[in-house]
């Protein structure tokens, strides 16, 4: 089998750049959903102050509350518009792979890039059918392939 060109090898980086950020996308979004659990509870407790009580001498009535909820309010449909993107991202790349014409290889982008394992462990799910080297091959070709429908 061929080496790849050098035209080739840009397609494969470019590739490897759309790619990668989608190793993390679950564990952001679970962090992100930790990040509106704990606003919701901030502007629960903001909320359950109650102003029925006697206020003590100096104190004064309570400002800039109505603000902080609004704040919290704010970031939390922030946070969820950042769960949308990378969800449409990751969606993205699940339809990219599905879409390609190199099959092997994208099962083995799929096992790396979406399924949490090292390229090694990718490659050896084939490890009966194809040498190192082959599927090496196969995964260059899918890579490829998505160099030149996403990265173009």
């Amino acid at each position: 089998m061929n080496e790849p060109t050098k035209s080739e090898k840009r397609l494969i980086s470019s590739a490897r750049k759309y790619l990668e950020p989608v190793k993390t996308v679950d564990e952001q979004i679970k962090s992100i959903a930790k990040e509106i659990e704990q606003l919701r509870c901030n502007i629960t407790s903001i909320s359950a102050i109650d102003y029925s009580k006697d206020r003590v001498s100096g104190g004064g009535v309570p400002c800039g509350l109505e603000n902080s909820v609004a704040r919290f309010i704010d970031t939390e449909k922030e946070q969820r518009r950042r769960i949308d993107e990378l969800s449409e991202y990751k969606c993205d790349v699940i339809n990219t792979i599905n879409s390609l014409s190199e099959e092997i290889g994208g099962t083995m982008l799929r096992y790396e890039y979406l399924l949490g394992m090292s390229a090694k462990q990718a490659h050896s799910v084939f490890e009966n059918q194809f040498n190192e080297r082959q599927a090496m091959r196969y995964k260059e070709k899918a890579l490829i392939e998505i160099g030149r429908l996403k990265c173009q």
